[in-house]
């Protein structure tokens, strides 16, 4: 009767063990397939940052990028605020379709198209030229010259 029982106890572990391994190999087998699927996004996400910088690059935007604007604008309480915030971080220039990508893409302007954002921007730093805070210094250019 001992014997019967160790037996049966012996088939159910087994049975047990070769469930836990089956589970085993599929998640190892799924763990596999998540690791080359890291690694081709990663690879994919490399490129479009690479695309992207030599863009910003060739376009001469590549220095309002590198900041954590949405840390850095959080605290500017107007857009003006942050145009003007913008500008001392590079060196009192600021171009409109600069501001505009900062502002559009960290949603500070909630506009639904980014030609209206430009829209605003530019309007924007017109009134600001004429009050005397900034300075147009080309077409869609601007610098910073302070409250005069």
């Amino acid at each position: 009767m001992v014997m019967a029982n160790n037996h049966s106890w012996e088939e159910q572990t087994r049975r047990y063990l070769a469930e836990a391994q089956t589970d085993l190999k599929k998640i190892e087998k799924q763990i596999a397939e998540l690791h080359e699927k890291s690694i081709a996004l990663t690879r994919e996400v490399n490129a479009y940052e690479t695309a992207l910088k030599s863009y910003l690059i060739r376009t001469g935007r590549l220095d309002l990028v590198e900041f954590d604007w949405a840390k850095i604008l959080r605290n500017a309480k107007t857009h003006k605020d942050q145009l003007k915030t913008m500008a001392k971080y590079n060196n009192s220039n600021i171009k409109v379709a600069q501001a505009t990508d900062i502002l559009y893409t960290n949603k500070f302007i909630k506009s639904r198209k980014r030609s209206t954002a430009y829209s605003m921007v530019q309007s924007l730093l017109a009134d600001m030229a004429e009050d005397g805070i900034f300075r147009k210094v080309n077409s869609g250019e601007y610098q910073y010259v302070g409250n005069q």
